[in-house]
């Protein structure tokens, strides 16, 4: 027997997608007004409300597994939605549902139609439906990567749903914005990873200086490698559409935080770092690792492992500088000498307490100095920079208005537009140089840098390894070792300084 209209316990279930297009509050309420219409004009009692923003590919979402156990539970017999994809694009997903309703007996009715699934003809529609909202869905996709992609490669901006800490998003220009408060987490970050802050270093210092992420939470290690390896922070965008297998990269879609020249410094130090694992992998058990130059001929010397045994058959070994036989012509080969290192190693830490003294010397006449002078030629620069910037910004704007008035040929367009885009991109890099050298050209940034170096000598002895490999590589460009017959085959240690 056929139940009556007001006996049927209606379940109406309303879903939409982040990805489609208008507001989310407008589809759902026009769906729900809808169905509740048709409920109340078949005499559908007090019909339960699921509805949700939801992908539509997606099994497990919240509303509609509610929706579903309560079918299970004997609760329901009719789901009004408004279209089938409503429930699902995924044929799979779908055919599960098909198999729900034979089971529960369950009628799915639209606007425009009853689907009864004991009747074939009507079931056959809903496959038919399942099979176009599955191609729909892979088109949609497709429509939307393809959006995204020409977003970064033609309309040069960034894409994304949350702006990087350091930028907002303006939605009426569709740009990312410096946000001045959070650029100041990112420069720190900078300064203190072109000074040999290992990244965990600079995770707890910048949490020591009460830096907090967007969420107030304490920033970690994989936090801090993902800021200062994210090329956004120098102005680049990028997607990566693995449906269409290509990816888009658009070079100056916004203000940069790093110049190109930091970022490659800040990757340069952090591939440098190995692990200790890694250095005692290598046999190389010494901070001076890869800065020993030869005294003789100038090319680099290694570390090895001397193996020896006493004349009481005791083993014992150590490491030591391998002498140099590096071919210097064709009938010579060097003669330099090699050592024991600790002998260097002990050098290295003396010369690093006379260094430190002269450090704490330079603090003072920091203090004193006057960059009145340098501020205003920077200043004149960045003016000079911004006007020839704004210059070629109107070439490319005039360049563009004789191409569409067809007055210039595609390929000579092209031809000039890409030497224009060139003189932007530099000149653009060049005025964030100028602006990050007035920035850090406050006497107090120079005074935290030698205080840097200052702390890091003085927790020289308790670092780790590959920490007093990384620092000595930071503050030395090369320790030059000799020992001939010329030094009476003493070893002579030498320590070029970088400059700050």
């Amino acid at each position: 027997m056929v139940q009556s209209a007001t006996k049927l316990k209606v379940a109406i279930y309303v879903r939409k997608s982040r990805e489609e297009e208008g507001g989310a509050e407008e589809t759902l309420h026009t769906q729900r007004e809808t169905l509740i219409r048709i409920a109340e004009q078949k005499g559908y009692k007090n019909p339960d409300v699921f509805e949700e923003i939801e992908s539509s590919i997606k099994w497990n979402r919240p509303e509609l597994a509610k929706m579903i156990a309560s079918i299970e539970d004997g609760k329901y017999n009719r789901i009004l939605v408004t279209h089938i994809d409503r429930l699902g694009r995924d044929i799979g997903l779908l055919d599960d549902i098909k198999k729900l309703c034979i089971q529960h007996d369950i009628v799915i009715e639209t606007p425009d139609n009853v689907i009864k699934f004991d009747d074939e003809n009507q079931e056959l529609l809903f496959g038919f439906s399942s099979v176009l909202s599955d191609f729909e869905y892979k088109r949609i996709r497709h429509r939307l990567q393809k959006g995204k992609y020409d977003a970064v490669a033609i309309n040069n901006r960034w894409i994304g749903s949350i702006p990087p800490i350091g930028y907002t998003w303006d939605k009426n220009t569709k740009q990312l914005l410096v946000n001045p408060d959070e650029k100041k987490i990112v420069r720190k970050m900078v300064e203190l990873a072109l000074l040999g802050y290992s990244s965990r270093q600079i995770a707890d210092k910048v949490n020591e200086l009460g830096y907090r992420s967007r969420k107030g939470i304490p920033f970690k290690t994989d936090r801090v490698l993902g800021i200062l390896q994210n090329r956004v922070y120098v102005g680049e965008s990028k997607y990566n559409s693995k449906r269409l297998k290509k990816i888009a990269i658009a070079k100056d879609t916004h203000e940069a935080i790093m110049t190109e020249e930091e970022f490659n410094q800040v990757q340069a130090l952090f591939k440098s770092r190995r692990s200790k694992e890694n250095l005692q992998s290598l046999g190389i058990k010494s901070p001076v690792n890869k800065l020993l130059v030869c005294g003789v001929c100038g090319k680099g010397m290694t570390i090895q492992l001397n193996n020896k045994v006493r004349k009481t058959g005791r083993n014992y070994s150590f490491y030591q500088i391998r002498p140099c036989r590096h071919q210097i012509d064709l009938e010579t080969k060097c003669h330099n000498g090699g050592a024991a290192i600790y002998k260097v190693e002990n050098a290295v830490v003396e010369a690093l307490k006379l260094y430190k003294k002269e450090l704490e010397e330079s603090l003072v006449s920091l203090l004193d100095e006057d960059t009145s002078d340098i501020e205003n030629n920077l200043k004149s620069n960045l003016e000079s920079l911004e006007a020839d910037l704004a210059k070629q910004e109107r070439k490319a704007k005039r360049l563009l208005d004789l191409y569409l008035d067809e007055e210039l040929d595609k390929q000579s367009y092209q031809q000039k537009k890409e030497t224009l885009e060139e003189t932007i991109s530099a000149l653009k890099n060049e005025i964030n140089i100028v602006r990050n050298k007035l920035e850090s050209l406050d006497a107090s940034t120079q005074v935290d840098k030698v205080k840097g170096i200052i702390e890091m000598i003085d927790n020289f002895e308790e670092m780790e390894l590959e920490e007093q490999n990384a620092t000595l590589k930071l503050i030395i460009s090369g320790i030059v070792f000799t020992k001939t017959a010329e030094t009476n085959n003493e070893p002579v240690i030498d320590i070029n300084w970088r400059e700050l």
